[in-house]
């Protein structure tokens, strides 16, 4: 996740919001546009090995990380541009900031593989969107530390 955030971070352009990871309250309209990073889904899959005509724990555990990207968006008061076409630029930025990154200094298989959006549009004191982006991160770790590396 810090890999992910600083990722996003690195050579930010103008106009595309600082990311936070895990933001707890939603921003206030004046602190729109925003990104935000949040942990997903985790999907562990063990892996066996035949040893003895039977099958026994492998060393190594397979992790597919689910990591949410959101980003808020606002349209400018009287502005020809609606939310959603706000929250592209950032939306562009994210996906061409993770391809980037690659695989984390090798902390994961590959680059993080963009698995969906979903867009929620809201109304309250001012309108805008929120475009949640999931990517998909896959490494593995040892059976025995899931905080080492494999």
């Amino acid at each position: 996740m810090l890999a992910m955030v600083a990722a996003l971070t690195a050579g930010r352009p103008v106009g595309v919001p600082a990311p936070v990871r895990t933001r707890l309250e939603s921003p206030n309209a004046d602190q729109l546009p925003a990104l935000t990073v949040y942990q997903g889904r985790e999907i562990v899959s063990p892996m066996h090995e035949p040893r003895d005509g039977r099958k026994t724990r492998g060393v190594v555990v397979r992790r597919a990380l689910d990591v949410n990207v959101e980003v808020l968006a606002i349209a400018e008061a009287g502005a020809a541009t609606p939310a959603d076409a706000a929250a592209d630029p950032t939306m562009a930025w994210v996906v061409k900031s993770l391809a980037a990154a690659g695989t984390f200094s090798g902390l994961a298989h590959d680059a993080p593989d963009e698995v969906g959006t979903v867009f929620a549009y809201e109304a309250k004191e001012v309108s805008f969107v929120r475009a949640i982006m999931t990517f998909r991160i896959e490494f593995s770790t040892l059976t025995v530390d899931a905080e080492a590396l494999k």
